[in-house]
């Protein structure tokens, strides 16, 4: 039963990481695109504008889909057809309620939004994405029903034809639309991207034999669930807005210009932090499936198989979230030439890689905690740190400069890591013993960051550059995965079983 789980587990994260992967690449090539297409203060002003509106589709897309997929797959189990569409009914009429209060406030707030950013051009953006904020509504129930049901493959599929068809259309309306403003073929690349993809999403979930039902069954579970997650989400989406103002007028007050403020911005949002969440795609697609596989252990009250299971994931957590961090130092800098033709988002690169430990720890612990019921708690922990955070993105520019940017979000995640980690000991008792194993993790990046200096030094003279930055970041991840199984850090023994298996298999 245990090995089952574990292999289904498995299974779905490959498939959602492999998703995942292409997405992000996608995502990743837009981000390129289009910091080749606009200026560095352009791309401030865009990044301002996106954030405001990353809060939006968070608000929607968190707690309800998060919330439809647990009713979902506790109902499933009971064969109660019956609430899982009340639930999804319920969850379209918030999501729905949430996008009128929100595209009014955008609306009939101009003064206030283009004071706050301090440029129009963000406000611009802002007003062109308000149709794709409408449409993530809508899918946002019938995702988390497909999410329950455990069907991956749409979901990915979904996501991964919205992120091509943003870049199909980024670059069209960029040769069309070539003398209009800068922003214009990115907000257009969104409206028709979201669209189709919602419409191809409400295609699936009828294809799944799901149905919609009175939302008065379930309305005020999913409302009650939902709440906290979505209230830890705006905590966790607000700071990115907040410290994006904050920042800006701190950096003008000790000395740089608004045009140098929005620069630098641009730089970091726009170019480093794509690089730094690549670690999080992995770990996104396990938090993915823990959710409902978590939620049915706990209503059969499977406490061995849990701790397993979370265990299990925060180690795999803390390795991959180490994995990456010797490429980001030896090869921030050439990467970020390579890619953006710009030096300083690889100097940040280096310098703020360990955030992606936090990031990651975060983001899988909420997730245990959510689908163990204690989303209240995590919503506390968020509060908690979104208002250190408010308060260092104030003092510390003055100190680090621009670089607050990706400490005061290390910080933050971290007091999320720590009192999660906390809480889950106190509900599951599962033993936290994991600082001997990040600290070992932090000594073996020494030498793995040397090593992958060395082999791009080397490569760089005989290979072109691009061929030198893969050789020595294969490099990277293979020598740091031999040390760790080498420590004992990672467990190899399943995989020699399955191989074994294999060759047993063959045999006969």
């Amino acid at each position: 039963m245990k090995t089952n789980t574990s292999k289904s587990i498995v299974k779905a994260v490959t498939l959602i990481t492999v998703f995942s992967v292409i997405t992000r690449t996608l995502s990743f090539i837009y981000k390129i695109i289009l910091s080749r297409i606009i200026s560095t203060e352009m791309l401030g002003a865009y990044s301002l504008g996106l954030s405001v509106y990353t809060v939006f589709t968070t608000c929607i897309n968190s707690g309800i889909p998060l919330s439809v997929s647990k009713a979902t797959a506790s109902n499933f189990v009971s064969k109660n057809r019956r609430n899982i569409g009340s639930s999804i009914s319920s969850a379209l009429i918030l999501s729905i309620s949430m996008v009128i209060i929100m595209s009014l406030t955008v609306f009939l707030g101009k003064g206030l939004f283009v004071n706050m950013f301090g440029n129009e051009n963000s406000y611009f953006i802002l007003i062109l994405l308000i149709p794709t904020i409408i449409t993530t509504a809508i899918y946002t129930p019938f995702r988390g029903y497909l999410w329950g049901r455990e069907r991956y493959f749409k979901v990915g599929l979904v996501e991964l034809i919205e992120q091509a068809l943003r870049l199909i259309l980024l670059i069209t309306c960029s040769l069309i639309l070539a003398n209009s403003n800068d922003l214009l073929p990115a907000g257009i690349s969104y409206i028709i991207a979201g669209a189709i993809t919602t419409i191809l999403g409400i295609i699936f979930f009828f294809k799944e034999k799901g149905l919609l039902s009175k939302p008065k069954y379930q309305f005020k579970q999913i409302f009650k669930s939902s709440t906290p997650i979505t209230g830890v989400r705006i905590a966790t989406s607000l700071m990115q807005p907040i410290v994006s103002i904050i920042l800006p007028m701190r950096l003008v007050a000790i000395g740089f210009s608004q045009d140098q403020a929005l620069s630098e911005m641009g730089i970091t949002m726009g170019m480093t932090f794509p690089l730094l969440t690549i670690p999080a795609t992995l770990i996104g697609s396990l938090a993915m499936v823990l959710i409902p596989k978590l939620t049915s252990l706990a209503n059969t009250d499977s406490s061995a198989t849990i701790k397993k299971q979370l265990d299990s994931a925060l180690i795999f957590t803390i390795c991959c979230s180490f994995i990456c961090i010797p490429a980001f130092i030896a090869l921030g800098i050439p990467a970020c030439e390579f890619v953006y033709a710009n030096t300083l988002a690889g100097k940040y690169l280096s310098m703020g890689c360990w955030v992606v430990l936090p990031m990651c720890l975060s983001m899988i612990c909420s997730s245990a905690l959510n689908s163990l019921g204690h989303e209240i708690s995590s919503f506390k922990y968020h509060l908690i740190s979104s208002a250190i955070t408010i308060i260092l993105a104030w003092f510390l520019p003055k100190t680090f400069g621009v670089y607050t940017l990706l400490l005061v979000n290390g910080i933050g995640m971290s007091i999320v890591s720590i009192l999660s980690l906390i809480k889950i000991h106190k509900v599951t008792h599962l033993a936290i013993n994991y600082l001997g194993k990040i600290l070992l993790l932090g000594l073996i990046t020494v030498p793995i960051t040397m090593l992958t200096k060395y082999v791009y030094n080397l490569s760089v003279l005989i290979f072109p550059s691009l061929v030198a930055l893969i050789l020595a970041g294969a490099a990277s991840v293979i020598s740091f995965g031999l040390l760790m199984a080498c420590f004992k850090v990672i467990d190899i023994s399943y995989i020699k079983t399955s191989v074994g298996k294999k060759k047993s298999k063959n045999e006969i």
